[in-house]
C-alpha cells in the first residue's frame, strides 16, 4: 500500500481547521446564549405567576380555602425562579467564557457548577422540610449565602465600572452589579413575606378581623413591591445582555 493510500486515514485525525474551530465556538456561544434566554424567560414567567397568586391571597372577599390555595400555588411556583436563579450562575459563566468577555479558568467554571448544584439541593431540601427547624436553619443559610454573593457581585461590578478593571466592558460590569442586587432583592422578598403567615393562620382558625386583614395586606404589598423590583432587575439584565449598550 503506497503512501497516497494513507492520506484519507491521516486526514480523519488531522487537527480541525480554523473555520471548524470557529464553528465550534459559534455553536458553543449559541448554546449557552439560548440556555441563558430560556432561564430568564422561565424566571420571569414564574415570577409573574407568583405575583398574581400573592395578590389574590390578600383578597378578603374570597373564602379562606381559596386564599390558602393561592398561597400554596405561589410557594410551589416560586421553586421555578429559585432553581433558575441557581442555574443562571454557571450558565452565565459559560456564556461569559464563550463570548470572551472575561477570561475564565476551567476551575472557576467547575466551582460555579458545584455551587449551583449545591444550591438546588438546598432548595429541594428546604421545600421538603418546610415548617421544620431544619427547614428554618437551611433558610438562614440560604439568606447568608445570598447576602455574601450579592455583595461580591455588586462590589466587583461597581469597581470595574469605576476603574475599568478587571472587567473593561461597562455593560457587563453593570450587568454584574445588577445581578448582585437580585440576591439582595430575593432576600427582601423572603423576609417581607414572613409577617404574612401569623395573621393569615389566625384568619383561618379564628376568623377575619380588620386588624388581621390589614396585617396580611401590608405583608403582601411589601412582598409584591420587592417582586416588582426583582422583575425590573431581571428585565434590565436581559436588556444589557442582549443589547450591550455603549456607556
Amino acid at each position: 500500500m503506497g503512501p497516497s493510500r494513507w492520506k484519507p486515514v491521516f486526514r480523519k485525525f488531522a487537527r480541525p481547521s480554523k473555520n471548524q474551530r470557529g464553528a465550534v465556538v459559534i455553536e458553543s456561544t449559541a448554546l449557552w446564549d439560548y440556555a441563558h434566554i430560556v432561564l430568564f424567560v422561565l424566571w420571569l414567567g414564574a415570577e409573574f405567576g407568583v405575583l398574581a397568586c400573592t395578590a389574590a391571597a390578600k383578597n378578603a372577599k374570597l373564602t379562606f380555602e381559596i386564599r390558602q390555595a393561592f398561597v400554596r400555588k405561589a410557594r410551589r411556583l416560586h421553586l421555578i425562579p429559585r432553581v433558575c436563579f441557581a442555574l443562571i450562575l454557571p450558565v452565565g459563566i459559560e456564556l461569559t467564557g464563550a463570548i470572551n468577555v472575561y477570561p475564565l479558568s476551567p476551575g472557576l467554571r467547575i466551582f460555579f457548577w458545584i455551587v449551583a448544584v449545591a444550591w438546588i439541593l438546598l432548595i429541594v431540601v428546604m421545600a421538603r422540610r418546610e415548617g421544620t427547624p431544619v427547614g428554618a436553619l437551611l433558610g438562614y443559610i440560604e439568606i447568608a449565602f445570598q447576602a455574601l454573593a450579592g455583595a461580591g457581585f455588586v462590589v466587583y461590578g461597581l469597581n470595574s465600572l469605576a476603574t475599568g478593571a478587571p472587567i473593561d466592558e461597562p455593560w457587563f460590569a453593570a450587568k454584574l452589579s445588577m445581578f448582585g442586587l437580585i440576591f439582595w432583592t430575593a432576600i427582601a422578598v423572603n423576609v417581607s413575606f414572613r409577617p404574612f403567615f401569623a395573621p393569615f393562620t389566625e384568619i383561618g382558625e379564628e376568623g377575619s378581623t380588620p386588624e388581621r386583614e390589614e396585617a396580611v395586606t401590608r405583608a403582601v404589598n411589601h412582598t409584591m413591591a420587592y417582586m416588582v423590583a426583582l422583575y425590573l432587575l431581571i428585565t434590565g439584565i436581559a436588556f444589557l445582555g442582549r443589547v450591550k449598550p455603549p456607556f
